[in-house]
């Protein structure tokens, strides 16, 4: 194949204006290579104000441009300099579709064009494809996306995500009070402070401003308008493409979905990155945690290598998946998502596993009948550590939270030999409860002999009705192989704030004012009949 040849010159940014059919003009920054020739186009379409460009994550279009591409950064309805009013996602289809044929068709354009960005600007790239114009892009390359975004984004395990959300929402917000030069909502929004559950009921009340009640009306009918993966599901998928994920990003089974709907149908087109990282920072940060020097990968090289590939004809095919082990803290290199069986891990105690660290275990095989008891005391409710939604975020150590009384702990002697686990992990727990409804959340952390105890991944559910209940929490996707001398370890707890509203205990959220919430007695039920455990996902280690 041949090769690209060295760095441009850039030109830009220049103003580049569409006019949609309704008389909204959308603007963008466009960015040119100096040089003979015709080039590809990248666009980028984004609701924070073009400048940005992700860049919190990623290089600067510039960087792109230098490399033969015509960039083009864009501001959706209703943001930036564009007309229009902004509703998230509502407007995408439409003017996604129309943005593809005009990039197209730019001076200095060779007609192939692909779609990249971050976040809310992955997922206008699925947006723009599902609105069915003239022009399909020729490579995408969304990174940390939603899929199905009420199950994804907005509600975890039925519990709404309220700080995530009542963050995002308030951004948008006050961008848009910006916008439009009002004072007065934009004091409003910045008067809450810290108080999420005062920050979504303004939000909630001001529908001309934000989307989050249509979030927590939580309509079927308005998913299945947002959400990709709904409108995709009769679409071919014939679109090379690079997914890029974290394994402790708020959105990790957004791309974990996506990739598997592109996967099964085009497998030889399709690539997946996923490393250490949150939403943000990337690079060798695993969370609040400095994963070392091995972890350094530039997903900005990477999407140039991809858009090389298929929009250029330079260079290797790129790999199918690229992960990071999290266990070894190194890249692995794989032929596709491997084929995994379920490994069980049972749930046994003398009955003091919420009271004392050492006395839960994770076993091959049930043991005898027992429950452990705790409490979830609103007042002061236990508090969500590493993962996707935790303080500190990530990688970080749950050994001293473990220790809490109200967090019952089951750990796995140290292996005997290393074991590979990747794919999505669960955990299926009896619980026992006289409340008519309560919170259940898990962590999964990597022991070390030293006894640090470092967040793998976390889930949540919420659940109705009193008794003796199943409960299954789908816990994130994971990469990691445990070594010899490391154990897993399942930390269960009845809330986890501040990511999550409290729950009040007895009766609906709506109907019990703060000063009412009730403790919540809770009973993890394992052993004998009760088969409570944790399911990992193992694969073959040779496949590392």
């Amino acid at each position: 194949m041949t090769t690209s040849r060295a760095p441009y010159g850039v030109a830009g940014p220049e103003r580049g204006e569409l006019l949609l059919d309704d008389g909204v003009v959308l603007v963008s920054d466009i960015y040119r290579p100096l040089g003979e020739g015709r080039f590809p186009v990248l666009l980028m379409r984004q609701p924070y104000g073009r400048a940005i460009a992700s860049t919190l994550v990623l290089a600067h279009p510039s960087w792109y441009a230098s490399h033969g591409y015509i960039v083009v950064i864009q501001d959706v309805r209703g943001c930036g300099d564009s007309g229009g009013v902004f509703e998230a996602f509502v407007s995408e289809l439409a003017d996604g579709a129309r943005t593809l044929e005009w990039a197209a068709a730019l001076p200095g354009s060779n007609g192939k064009l692909g779609l990249y960005g971050f976040s809310y600007q992955a997922m206008t790239q699925y947006f723009a494809i599902a609105g069915k114009g003239s022009v399909r892009p020729d490579a995408i390359a969304p990174a940390m996306s939603s899929w199905m975004p009420r199950d994804d984004w907005a509600y975890e395990g039925n519990a709404f995500r309220l700080g995530l959300n009542a963050g995002w929402a308030a951004q948008m917000a006050r961008l848009t009070a910006a916008r439009r030069e009002d004072a007065r909502t934009y004091a409003e929004i910045a008067a809450t402070g810290d108080d999420d559950a005062a920050l979504r009921d303004l939000l909630a009340s001001r529908p001309d401003i934000s989307h989050l009640g249509k979030w927590m009306a939580d309509e079927k009918d308005y998913w299945d308008a947002v959400s990709p993966g709904a409108l995709l599901a009769d679409d071919p998928l014939d679109i090379p493409v690079l997914h890029t994920g974290g394994w402790a990003d708020f959105l990790l089974q957004g791309t974990w979905a996506a990739d598997a709907a592109f996967r099964r149908r085009h497998r030889d087109s399709t690539h997946l990155v996923i490393g250490p990282w949150a939403h943000a920072p990337w690079n060798r940060a695993g969370g609040s945690t400095d994963m070392g020097a091995d972890a350094e990968f530039s997903i900005d090289r990477a999407q140039l290598a991809f858009f090389d590939f298929y929009l250029k004809g330079f260079g290797e095919r790129p790999q199918p998946v690229r992960f990071f082990d999290m266990g070894r803290r190194r890249w692995l290199v794989l032929s596709g998502r491997p084929e995994v069986s379920g490994a069980d891990f049972f749930l046994s105690s003398s009955g003091l596993g919420a009271a004392m660290v050492s006395d839960g275990r994770l076993l091959g095989e049930t043991g005898g009948e027992m429950r452990d008891t705790f409490v979830h005391d609103p007042t002061r409710p236990t508090p969500l550590v590493g993962g996707h939604l935790g303080v500190p975020q990530g990688f970080a150590d749950h050994g001293s939270h473990d220790n809490r009384a109200d967090v019952a702990v089951y750990t796995t002697l140290p292996f005997e030999a290393a074991r590979f686990f990747v794919g999505e992990a669960a955990a299926e727990i009896e619980v026992d409860t006289r409340s008519e409804g309560f919170d259940l959340c898990a962590t999964l952390s990597l022991v070390a002999p030293s006894g640090e105890a470092r967040v793998l991944s976390t889930g949540y559910a919420r659940l109705e009705g009193g008794g003796k209940v199943p409960v299954r929490i789908s816990l994130r996707p994971v990469c990691v192989t445990v070594s010899e001398g490391f154990a897993l370890r399942l930390s269960l707890q009845g809330a986890g704030a501040p990511a999550f509203e409290v729950h009040p205990g007895d009766g609906p959220f709506a109907s019990v004012p703060e000063m009412a919430r009730r403790p919540i007695t809770i009973s993890i039920c394992h052993g004998g009949a009760t088969r409570s455990r944790l399911i990992m996902p193992e694969a073959p280690e040779n496949v590392a």
